[in-house]
């Protein structure tokens, strides 16, 4: 079985010890992870880190399949290298992620969500520019998946593409349901993302 190599990139915790380690079974599915930290917190703008993105797309999808996850702040850097890289990547993933800005005030709201990180804001902003510009062929690509029972950082509506494959996890909370759709209910992800 040809391994299909899927780009993983964490949230603001840049936690990639743990989604190593959670993913670290889906090689038995044929699926290569590779985690790769995008430094929300670092002085680049994110136009620097979009590029390094691209440019790890481009060195992996010149051996085999690749595809991307993005998890929490992770997502709108999958779609907007997705964006840049349609005809190179096979299926895009959004694990709990804020896509656009929704119409939130207080905790939930995108200046609160996006204060610690500029460059989230910046990726934020770029996806909901540019959203338009994917077709229903570019969508049927994509897949949302969300908490059913709510998640406390990331609004539903600003995670959910129309035309994509959007499924909910019967889980609650953001961390916990990131780390479910992972293991627990990883298969829809993993068929998903292994080519037919």
């Amino acid at each position: 079985m040809n391994s299909n190599n899927v780009i993983i990139i964490p949230g603001l915790g840049d936690d990639t010890n743990k989604l190593r380690i959670i993913t670290n079974w889906w090689n038995k599915h044929g699926i290569t992870p590779h985690i790769v930290s995008i430094g929300w917190h670092d002085q680049e703008n994110f136009q620097q880190k979009l590029a390094k993105l691209v440019k790890t797309i481009d060195i992996l999808s010149s051996q085999e399949t690749v595809s991307l996850i993005g998890t929490s702040a992770g997502a709108s850097a999958a779609l907007n290298a997705f964006v840049k890289r349609r005809k190179k990547v096979y299926h895009v993933v959004n694990v709990c992620g804020r896509l656009r800005l929704g119409k939130y005030t207080g905790f939930r709201s995108f200046e609160n969500r996006t204060s610690s990180s500029p460059a989230f804001k910046e990726s934020v902003l770029l996806f909901e520019s540019m959203e338009s510009k994917l077709s229903k062929a570019d969508r049927s690509r994509i897949m949302t998946v969300t908490p059913r029972f709510g998640d406390e950082l990331v609004p539903r509506d600003t995670a959910i593409l129309e035309y994509a494959h959007n499924i909910t996890i019967p889980t609650i909370e953001h961390g916990f349901s990131i780390a479910m759709a992972l293991t627990i209910f990883a298969k829809p992800i993993i068929k998903f993302l292994t080519p037919e």
